[in-house]
């Protein structure tokens, strides 16, 4: 009888032990040659300079006040310099009152002057008032200038003057602790403050939202951030104002940026651009303009917009960038709700100057009953209206600028 042969059904199949080996060895080394490359990069990269993608900028435009010609150029160069005299005195900002603010005309020639008194318990002596003085103010003023006397009840007066043109008047006032603070008057007179050129910075439009006062803000138009910006600020109730690029006297050399109104447009041109201006940044009250010193003369295209904005009941403040601007009497023949602005507070970005202007639109405010001052987004803005606000608020009532309106 046949033996049958058993079946092994593994036969076959069976591994050979060096091809086990070298499969084993294959597996062992992929992993190993993909650290290897790994770490080659690695460090050839770490020994190479990094190059990462840069981050994205926004050019923030820059502000225009008008240029000053005549005997005011030499008044905001004097500013400046009295500031400087002050504090080398050790006079302290807060010891500093302004008496009266008001404009002069001689002519053709325009300016502003301001009578100040230093209310400090001891006065330095004249001729060290003098000497300070002299050295602050002597490469601004022409020989002759500067006159240091003394007044009722030895008080020293230092009064300025340009070309023969009073512009200070400082008086140092001796007081002592007992003297009775003044009550506040009744019915306080209204400041409204705008802070311009928001839209390229949500950090920076943030801090100033936080800010304990009543501020308007005002948005450019086409800008990275202007829906998110202005509906922060709507939230907290206060007023957004379109900021709309006009053409300035130094255009094109001076670009106001993207959805500029220029004065060589056509009137269909214009109100096109008008219109998407007006668009673009949503919930606004009101435009004042950015820049704009060339366009705002025109008293044919400020009519046009004027009407729009009539329609649209938007009122327009006038940030001033030219004394020559036609907007007031164009507001005036349409009936259209207008303001000027008052003070700049950061001609000068410097804290002094700062608090010298917010002193100035305080003294406005008292004259005329209101005034309106206009800041713009910079960090030493920000730091001294948030030291002066407590301050600001006890002397005048901070308001909206769509309630100083006329």
């Amino acid at each position: 009888m046949a033996t049958r042969k058993k079946i092994d059904l593994t036969e076959g199949t069976r591994p050979d032990r060096k091809a086990t080996l070298y499969k084993g060895i294959a597996y062992l080394a992929i992993p190993l040659a993909a650290l290897l490359v790994f770490a080659g990069i690695w460090v050839y990269g770490r020994d190479r300079p990094v190059q990462s993608k840069p981050p994205r900028h926004f050019q923030i435009p820059v502000f225009e006040t008008h240029e000053f010609h005549g005997t005011e150029a030499k008044v905001k160069e004097l500013d400046r310099h009295i500031c400087d005299a002050l504090l080398a005195l050790g006079v302290p900002q807060e010891a500093v009152v302004f008496n009266t603010v008001q404009t002069k005309k001689d002519g053709g020639d325009q300016w502003t002057y301001s009578d100040m008194e230093v209310r400090i318990k001891k006065a330095p002596p004249a001729t060290e008032v003098r000497a300070v003085f002299l050295r602050s103010l002597s490469p601004s003023i022409p020989e002759g200038g500067l006159h240091v006397t003394l007044g009722p009840q030895d008080q020293t007066v230092v009064e300025v003057s340009v070309n023969g043109h009073p512009t200070h008047r400082v008086a140092f006032v001796a007081v002592t602790d007992k003297e009775p603070t003044p009550a506040p008057p009744i019915g306080l007179p209204q400041v409204a403050i705008i802070i311009d050129d928001f839209g390229y910075d949500k950090e920076t439009a943030l801090r100033f939202l936080e800010l304990d006062g009543v501020l308007a803000f005002s948005v450019l138009p086409h800008s990275p951030f202007q829906s998110e910006i202005a509906s922060a600020i709507h939230e907290t109730g206060r007023d957004v104002l379109l900021h709309l690029p006009m053409e300035p006297l130094d255009y094109p050399v001076v670009n106001p940026g993207k959805g500029a109104l220029i004065a060589s447009m056509e009137p269909k041109e214009l109100l096109d651009q008008l219109l998407e201006d007006l668009a673009a940044v949503p919930f606004i009250v009101g435009v004042n303009n950015h820049m704009g010193s060339k366009l705002t003369q025109d008293a044919v295209k400020m009519s046009q917009i004027f009407k729009v904005l009539k329609g649209r009941q938007l009122f327009f403040v006038d940030s001033l960038t030219s004394p020559l601007s036609s907007c007031a009497d164009a507001a005036r023949m349409l009936d259209l709700r207008f303001a000027c602005r008052q003070v700049f507070l950061d001609h000068v970005q410097e804290p002094n100057a700062i608090r010298f202007q917010i002193k100035r639109l305080v003294t406005v405010a008292k004259k005329r009953g209101q005034a309106i001052g206009i800041g713009h987004p910079y960090p030493i803005t920000w730091k001294i209206l948030k030291e002066e606000l407590p301050h600001i608020r006890r002397q005048v009532k901070l308001v909206p600028v769509s309630e100083i309106v006329g």
